[in-house]
């Protein structure tokens, strides 16, 4: 089956077009696989899913996680979390990730076993605010100078959630949600390149908010390389920039895509859910 597409950006990126998520057959759903496998960013128009209909469609993909946020988790399924500002009557806070800036950063690279596949939905998305951008790291990869993609590739990097490298990032979160997942996610180790595989493309796999330590280097030298690495692959030309609206569903491969959200005055009534992916190492770029 061939999907009816269109670029979001010249090298990556596709919306697909005429496509109910909540109603698919066996042969759309492969097309969706396949599709996915090629291009790290899928996006899909108006749509309309219960929390059930989500889940159903996510662990068609893979196993699912329950994230380490547990303030986040929907009170129907801890594989959902919401992404939201809004409080409710009590004061607390109804999701997580609230109205700030959130870094340059790849979900999950914290944990051993990262999930790495990601489906947000925008339920309630005011146009204008909140864009999230999308970073290529094949493309990055692709593009850096050779002596520091060598050196990428004979590396691995130190990450955590709460670090010392960002600390101006936590300091944006609450810090007993930070403390809570500091606790249940040691220090790991992960390789600062991953094989795509079925291709013979590399990915940049780093995240500048996540990363406090390059195996084997000083940390002032350590801390030199990593920028080098990040200002390197950061550039305009490999981002796309989403404009949210109600009922986008956008689906990341973060073994392949850095992203950020801006930040957007939390007034706004924002209120997305997300799934999050445990994608088959075979068909996906995932760190051993």
């Amino acid at each position: 089956m061939t999907l009816r597409t269109r670029p979001l950006h010249p090298e990556f990126g596709q919306e697909v077009l005429d496509v109910d998520l909540a109603q698919l057959d066996q042969a759309t759903f492969d097309a969706i696989y396949a599709l996915w496998r090629r291009d790290p960013l899928l996006l899909f128009r108006r749509q309309n899913l219960t929390e059930e209909e989500l889940v159903a469609y996510s662990r068609g993909f893979g196993k699912l996680e329950v994230t380490a946020r547990s303030d986040a988790h929907s009170p129907k399924t801890s594989e959902v979390i919401y992404v939201s500002p809004l409080k409710r009557s009590d004061g607390s806070a109804v999701g997580g990730l609230g109205s700030d800036e959130l870094t340059w950063h790849t979900d999950q690279i914290y944990r051993e076993r990262p999930a790495t596949g990601s489906i947000f939905h925008g339920t309630e998305m005011p146009q204008g605010i909140g864009r999230t951008s999308f970073c290529n790291m094949v493309l990055a990869y692709r593009a850096l100078p050779d002596n520091l993609r060598q050196q990428v590739d004979e590396s691995r990097a130190r990450c955590k959630y709460g670090h010392k490298w960002m600390a101006s990032f936590h300091a944006l979160l609450d810090e007993n949600a930070v403390q809570e997942v500091d606790d249940r996610t040691p220090p790991v180790v992960h390789e600062m390149a991953l094989d795509v595989p079925g291709t013979d493309q590399r990915a940049l796999y780093i995240s500048p908010n996540h990363t406090f330590a390059i195996e084997g280097m000083e940390e002032e030298d350590g801390r030199a390389f990593f920028d080098a690495v990040v200002e390197n692959a950061i550039r305009d030309d490999f981002v796309y920039v989403h404009e949210w609206r109600n009922g986008d569903v956008i689906m990341w491969d973060n073994g392949r895509l850095l992203h950020r959200r801006e930040p957007f005055d939390e007034t706004y009534p924002r209120f997305a859910k997300r799934t999050t992916i445990f994608l088959d190492p075979a068909d996906f770029a995932v760190p051993e």
